[in-house]
């Protein structure tokens, strides 16, 4: 019997002694095990950054968007009489659905932002009193806006993160003032650091929360909005108690506000679970046709290898007859192909792992995609190629075993 040490050392002369052979042989399987292991860590860094995203949103939340029309769409809501999104249909959500956890309108402002001779590239938002609460986003130091610095429109602001770094530096920003637009406001909180990823993966656009500056929303529409339209706000973000009561609460939301518009389509309803739902669906898609393009590279290398051990087989038909004259078993030529062949593919799939790892980096610094390399991925590719090395291998290693000692000697 071979010891098994020995017919691996065999094998690995083998290969050496045909150097650019084994290595033409390989690339099949390199590039079969590359393809899975970037397709896995582009997959798996697509759904982080899909769950983030909607996080972010609020997987409780539904938001009722402002559509800003043109053309043919713009005259037909004219004649409906609609004026768009608008505060009172904040005011009429909140009358009629009491059994929702918070609704706020949300009125985005295009304001310059600065503290003497530093300017933020903060987003001005007027928001009302149940942003925290329907976002879950809380102040980190301070408070956050009150229901009277709503009701008598305050020059008050909460800040993110970002904002206070641009403008305060290290400083504390709590009751100090900014500049926004030709008013001054002061800073009554700070809010909470959020990780807020931007990449071409993006299910939905989301804005860079730490870069918000918040003022009462009755401010914001008593002194930023246009006179034809007092009320006009962007979005009403709106949050139900559960996640199983979104979707029959959106279509509650769309009869109503069918309703109050006249049946003008000048807003949208965004469900952001639904939006992760179609997000996996396409991801789920994607990752079949990934995998089928790595599959056949992997067959077409499959192929390969046995080819290339059939020709091993024939070129080494005469060594074979001499080990099996001097004792050699059946077994012991089978394993001897068998381990040749899970060497070419097991080298093939450590260099498509390394390949594969290389190519997921390059994905993200020049595509600006998030990639995640796991380690089950890694595992997973490394068990296709020692599985195609034992597939293909097989038939080959058979051949070999089968020879007739006699026939294999008298070959030339």
């Amino acid at each position: 019997m071979l010891d098994p040490s020995e017919a691996w050392r065999i094998g690995l002369e083998n290969l050496r002694s045909h150097k650019l052979r084994s290595f033409l042989t390989t690339l099949g399987v390199i590039f079969g095990v590359t393809a899975v292991v970037s397709m896995l860590s582009i997959g798996e860094g697509a759904k982080r950054a899909a769950v983030e995203q909607i996080k972010l949103l609020g997987t409780n939340n539904i938001r009722i968007r402002r559509l800003d029309l043109t053309g043919q769409q713009q005259a037909d809501a004219e004649r409906l009489q609609s004026d768009g999104l608008s505060a009172r249909d904040g005011r009429i959500i909140r009358a009629n659905l009491p059994q929702l956890t918070g609704v706020c309108p949300l009125a985005f402002i295009d304001a310059e932002v600065s503290r003497g001779d530093r300017q933020s590239t903060g987003r001005v938002i007027g928001a009302s009193v149940d942003y925290a609460r329907v976002t879950n986003f809380q102040p980190a130091e301070g408070r956050f806006l009150a229901a009277l610095d709503e009701r008598e429109a305050k020059r008050v602001c909460v800040i993110g993160s970002d904002v206070e770094h641009e403008l305060f530096g290290q400083g504390n920003a709590i009751n100090r003032r900014i500049k926004i637009d030709d008013s001054w406001f002061t800073v009554v909180g700070v809010m909470q650091q959020k990780r807020v990823r931007k990449t071409g993966q993006n299910v939905i656009a989301v804005r860079d929360v730490n870069k918000d500056i918040y003022i009462p929303l009755g401010t914001a529409l008593k002194r930023f909005t246009d006179p034809d339209k007092p009320e006009k706000v962007d979005e009403i973000a709106v949050r139900v108690a559960s996640e199983d009561q979104v979707l029959p609460m959106a279509d509650v939301l769309k009869r109503l506000l069918r309703r109050t518009h006249n049946a003008a389509k000048d807003y949208e309803i965004v469900i952001p679970a639904e939006l992760l739902a179609q997000s996996q669906r396409t991801q789920r898609l994607f990752n079949i046709v990934m995998g089928s393009i790595a599959a056949i590279a992997l067959l077409v290398g499959g192929i390969g290898i046995m080819n290339i051990m059939l020709a091993s087989v024939t070129e080494r038909t005469r060594e074979i007859g001499i080990r099996r004259a001097v004792g050699a078993t059946r077994g012991d030529v089978l394993s001897q192909f068998l381990n040749e062949t899970v060497l070419v593919s097991v080298a093939g799939g450590l260099l498509g792992i390394v390949l594969g790892m290389i190519m997921a980096k390059a994905i993200n610094l020049f595509a600006g995609w998030e990639t995640v390399i796991s380690l089950a991925g890694v595992l997973v590719a490394f068990g296709i190629s020692a599985g195609i090395g034992i597939v293909f291998g097989l038939y080959p290693a058979r051949k070999a075993a089968e020879l007739d000692p006699i026939e294999a000697l008298r070959y030339e």
